[in-house]
């Protein structure tokens, strides 16, 4: 109990959507973990987003979502907040159960807003539902994530305020990815007062703009690419070269994105001596040549941003700051 009544807020800035690195043979592979977990913090987040979509949560048991969670609570130890995800589908009530499991573990307890109704039920439905989750699970604090996957629902403005007015939400990631929908719920949020209620946005066009419209900060995948640079970003709003930092990051989403996860465990497999294999249980994916030159100009691009910022980048394997930068053209050419 002590536990679930820790978190009354959440820290802004940015909360990394962790992925799950394993081995070869298909299994968690917790030191890889151990140093991400590090590299996330030593590069400036606020917290951790565990056991979400980019950990590829549907392929794991719910006893590897409870361990995944502990063990990354367990790593941050206090220095960083953590959140997990705690609804899984099913009725109602066994998701309470699972969510006060997951409490015991982490800072707040996510819910997956597609998991609180079909698909084709309407808004009235999906609070009326939220309304007994939250009866069922006492004072646990809770999260929101407008999760793309078994179906993507997109919470309206009038239903977000509903969520913060209960006091319960700290976290809200959202993906509606449209700076309208974004500015009106931010606002609609921030009508409550004295809500812990915040809004952290996970689309990279507009990481910019949803920290000037009132918003707390980032949730995303390019935080497995460059945490960092996205860290910089949500803390430095007013700061001249944040417009210019938007524009990389808007279009480097592009190659982050393709085939991901696969794509930002390659990315971090550049850095020298990170023994991290590019093995999702999501699907057989595997990039070809072009594909592993477009994510080593990210590294070389993000380098220069990096110097450009006077921000330190690490190497997740020893957390010392790096210049290597992989080109692998550089021995062809030889």
């Amino acid at each position: 109990n002590n536990k679930i009544k820790m978190a009354t807020t959440l820290p802004d800035g940015v909360f990394p959507t962790m992925i799950t690195p394993f081995t070869e043979s298909g299994e968690i592979d917790y030191p890889t973990l151990d140093a991400l977990i590090e590299w996330y913090i030593q590069s400036g987040c606020a917290g951790l987003f565990a056991c979400c979509l980019s950990s590829e949560i549907y392929h794991l048991t719910e006893d590897e979502i409870i361990t995944l969670a502990r063990h990354v609570k367990k790593k941050a130890a206090g220095r960083v907040s953590v959140v997990a995800s705690g609804t899984l589908g099913g009725p109602i009530e066994k998701q309470a159960e699972f969510v006060k499991k997951m409490a015991a573990e982490v800072d707040a307890v996510v819910v997956l807003i597609a998991q609180m109704c079909k698909e084709e039920e309407d808004n009235d439905t999906w609070k009326q539902n939220t309304q007994k989750l939250l009866d069922l699970t006492g004072d646990i604090p809770l999260g929101l994530y407008e999760i793309p996957k078994p179906y993507h629902r997109l919470l309206d403005a009038d239903t977000l305020k509903w969520c913060a007015s209960t006091n319960r939400f700290l976290f809200h990631k959202d993906t509606c990815c449209k700076p309208v929908p974004i500015k009106e719920k931010i606002a609609a949020a921030m009508s409550i007062p004295e809500t812990p209620f915040k809004f952290y946005n996970a689309n990279a066009a507009t990481i910019l703009f949803s920290v000037q419209m009132g918003g707390s900060g980032f949730s995303g995948i390019n935080a497995n690419f460059y945490p960092q640079l996205v860290a910089w970003l949500v803390k430095n709003p007013e700061h001249p070269k944040a417009f210019a930092l938007q524009q990389y990051l808007a279009i480097a989403e592009n190659v982050v994105m393709y085939k991901y996860p696969c794509s930002a465990k390659a990315f971090l497999g550049m850095f020298e001596g990170l023994n991290i294999t590019t093995k999702c249980r999501n699907g057989d994916v595997k990039l070809n040549e072009e594909e592993m030159l477009k994510l080593e100009a990210l590294h070389a691009t993000c380098a220069e941003w990096c110097k450009t910022l006077g921000v330190r980048r690490l190497n997740p394997a020893t957390n010392a700051e790096t210049s290597h930068v992989p080109n692998s053209l550089a021995n062809s050419i030889k």
